[in-house]
């Protein structure tokens, strides 16, 4: 008799608004959805052309790093509220390799700490920003990490400021692992952003796959 070992847990999430799921396995499906939601957020007037090339450039490269990093799903934000366009995405995986050593017990306190640790000594992008976050239902690690960036578009240009706040949640009960990034091109409201990204965060919660 062949007994099948459980299935992870699966991490929830409760999104305020309006968010769109995009597989980004399927890589011409996912650009399309991509190019229908900039062009419900910003339009198609000539004159919103930079502010299209730079949404879009945002929403693909959340799709791009989903599937690089093998998520299955890649959530977009469109609304927070009707009318308040608010571009955000949020990917969900388990990084292979990230399992901590035996010798660390399944504690989420020790897990998290030895994972912090482990970013000081490999000077991980962000480890000078790591912080602890305790949710009613999961415990994480949050590191903050910002971009500058410079799109183009015919003759204009601009300069855009890309936050990343990666959320690494203890699995309870195992040694593992599980990455919640959530990115957004207005990192000039950095604060803003990442209050938001928290209350996201902390509102997660584990349950059966």
């Amino acid at each position: 008799m062949t007994i099948e070992a459980p299935a992870p847990p699966r991490l929830s999430f409760q999104l305020p608004g309006r968010w769109l799921t995009v597989d980004p396995r399927d890589e011409p499906a996912a650009t399309a959805q991509v190019d229908l939601a900039v062009a419900e957020l910003v339009g198609v007037a000539d004159d919103a052309a930079l502010a299209r090339r730079r949404l879009r450039a945002h929403l693909q490269r959340a799709v791009d790093a989903a599937r690089d990093a093998g998520a299955h799903a890649v959530f977009l934000c469109l609304e927070l509220s009707p009318g308040v366009a608010t571009p955000a995405s949020l990917t969900v995986h388990a990084p292979s390799g990230m399992r901590m050593s035996p010798a660390v017990g399944t504690d989420a306190d020790a897990v998290l700490e030895v994972l912090r640790r482990s970013f000081v000594e490999l000077r991980y992008p962000g480890v000078e920003t790591a912080t602890r976050l305790d949710g009613p239902r999961a415990r994480m690690l949050r590191l903050e990490r910002l971009y500058e960036e410079e799109v183009a578009e015919d003759d204009r240009t601009a300069t855009a400021t890309r936050l990343e706040v990666q959320y690494w949640y203890a699995v309870p009960g195992s040694k593992q692992v599980v990455l919640a990034s959530c990115a957004s091109p207005l990192g000039e409201l950095r604060h803003a952003m990442t209050a938001l990204f928290d209350q996201i965060a902390l509102a997660a919660a584990f349950g059966p796959q």
